[in-house]
């Protein structure tokens, strides 16, 4: 017997209505979960995953799609005492890497796939003709700006390329679970009511793939109000301050407004982000995981050491077409504070040129053709040490170079502890506060109340012997609904998901 789908409903009035309707975000967020269990994940860094011939661009961060699922998928049996109910699923930032997504729409199709999609969450202004225009040559080189319209090309393209992922978390909302996605310094995409609309429709699409008898609009419905998005942090249940702690990342953190400009079209993007889209992405195009290294001041050695001549190419050309991109008000931020560092660099050498210019000038000169009163094997001797010094000065003052372009863009915080502390001090009812952003997994108790930083699901290089880190973290925080209600707050854990299970993170406190 053949089943009649009902009449679908215009998806698009729903979305926008819902937008519509959302109040205002504030700063903190209060998020009620009286009697759910809750999952916190961070820093997934999802790019535009696999392509067509199974392979992953350069840019690509996350490659734990299944894992994920399966993940997800144990946190959603129900034992005897816990049947039917719920939990929060929270990733605390930095979930999309809007950043990292550098593919654009290319043929007719793809630009009749993009307005379609625009049209489908109630964007109908973009005629195919306008869409292709809208695409600039350097972005086809490096990707798409940050208008909503090109945001949401790029969520496409995220979806796309890790179905198990987008399925899972469709899955978990149709089961009766909420997700709250918190905006990271990669992801502040999700400001636009466009990008979380078609999270939304995403969503529902797959449930709606899976059993095309119940409209489309319905799953919409069932499925707004378990989808959270928060700007900048919250609160869960009176006890959990969740926030992503790029904003006390000066290189991460936005200055001003979120959109910049008299028509507000575009995000207003940090330093770091400028760093991350107009250096890192073409690094890592040939030099896959670059960013992934840690600490980040041993990024630009590492690539001087193994790929000399690209490291030179990032020094005089990469770096200096990276800063002439970043707005003047960021540069003066954060060169100011390098001031002293500039000073202590200097003034040694302003002095010693002073005192022994007179004398070291010549070393480096020598054989101009004028008389020098030495023998001509002196004169030799005298251009081969300044040869010498010359090369060797060339290499120090190359060596201070490197160390300070690594300072200026690449370097960030080790740990969140002192800004966790500060929340703690503001939020006494807080029993967790919870931060993610560094990569860098990390707790802290005392007195009873925790800071859990939550670590990363993407690989990590660790250039240093002072850290220990495992292929494959796959962290997150679980705080379990005991049988009384009362919210148990676990030390940091890790989807096991050789064994199925998940499990304490070996975390080594570090003085």
């Amino acid at each position: 017997m053949k089943t009649r789908s009902r009449p679908q409903k215009n998806v698009a009035s729903i979305l926008t209505q819902c937008e519509a309707e959302a109040p205002e975000q504030e700063r903190i967020v209060d998020i009620s979960a009286p009697t759910e269990d809750i999952i916190i994940v961070s820093d997934l860094h999802i790019s535009a995953g696999r392509s067509v011939d199974s392979t992953y661009g350069g840019t690509e961060n996350f490659f734990a799609d299944e894992s994920f699922a399966r993940m997800l998928a144990h946190m959603q049996k129900d034992p005897a005492e816990k049947r039917g109910r719920s939990s929060v699923l929270v990733i605390n930032g930095d979930f999309v890497d809007f950043l990292r997504v550098v593919s654009v729409p290319e043929t007719d199709a793809d630009f009749l796939e993009w307005q379609s999609i625009l049209v489908s969450i109630g964007i109908t202004d973009k005629p195919v003709e306008e869409l292709k225009a809208s695409v600039s040559d350097k972005e086809r080189d490096i990707g798409l700006k940050t208008h909503d319209f090109k945001s949401v090309w790029k969520l496409h393209a995220a979806a796309l390329g890790h179905p198990a992922l987008f399925s899972a978390l469709s899955t978990w909302v149709q089961q009766g679970h909420s997700l709250v996605v918190v905006k990271g310094n990669h992801d502040l995409e999700w400001y636009w009511p466009a990008v979380r609309n078609f999270l939304r429709l995403t969503l529902a699409g797959y449930m709606y793939t899976g059993n095309p008898a119940t409209p489309l609009h319905e799953y919409l419905a069932d499925i707004i109000p378990r989808i959270r998005f928060v700007d900048d942090a919250c609160i869960i249940d009176g006890q959990v301050y969740v926030e992503h702690g790029h904003r006390y990342d000066k290189f991460a953190a936005v200055l001003g407004s979120p959109t910049w400009g008299a028509s507000g079209q575009e995000l207003n993007i940090p330093f770091g982000s400028f760093f991350n889209r107009y250096l890192i992405n073409k690094l890592e195009l040939v030099y896959p995981f670059l960013d992934n290294v840690r600490p980040r001041q041993n990024i630009l050695h590492m690539l001087m050491r193994e790929r000399f001549f690209l490291g030179l190419k990032v020094l005089f050309q990469y770096v200096p077409f990276t800063i002439d991109m970043i707005p003047k008000r960021y540069a003066h931020y954060l060169l100011k504070p390098l001031m002293g560092y500039l000073l202590a660099l200097g003034l040694p050498l302003l002095v010693t040129l002073i005192l022994w210019g007179d004398r070291l000038l010549p070393l480096f000169f020598s054989g101009n053709g004028q008389a020098t009163g030495v023998s001509s094997l002196g004169d030799a001797i005298l251009r081969y040490a300044g040869g010498v010094l010359n090369d060797t000065a060339v290499l120090f003052l190359g060596y201070l170079l490197a160390r300070f372009v690594s300072y200026v863009q690449l370097s960030e915080p080790e740990d969140l502890l002192a800004p966790a502390k500060a929340r703690m001090d503001a939020h006494q009812e807080c029993r967790l506060i919870t931060m993610g952003h560094t990569h860098n997994p990390d707790q802290k108790q005392e007195n009873g109340r925790w800071y859990i930083n939550s670590g990363s699901w993407i690989p990590v290089i660790e250039a240093s012997s002072a850290a220990l880190r495992e292929d494959k973290t796959y962290a997150l925080i679980y705080l379990e609904r005991s049988s009384k209600g009362d919210l148990v707050v676990h030390p940091l854990q890790r989807w096991n998901d050789d064994a199925g299970r998940i499990e304490p993170l070996v975390i080594v406190d570090r003085k």
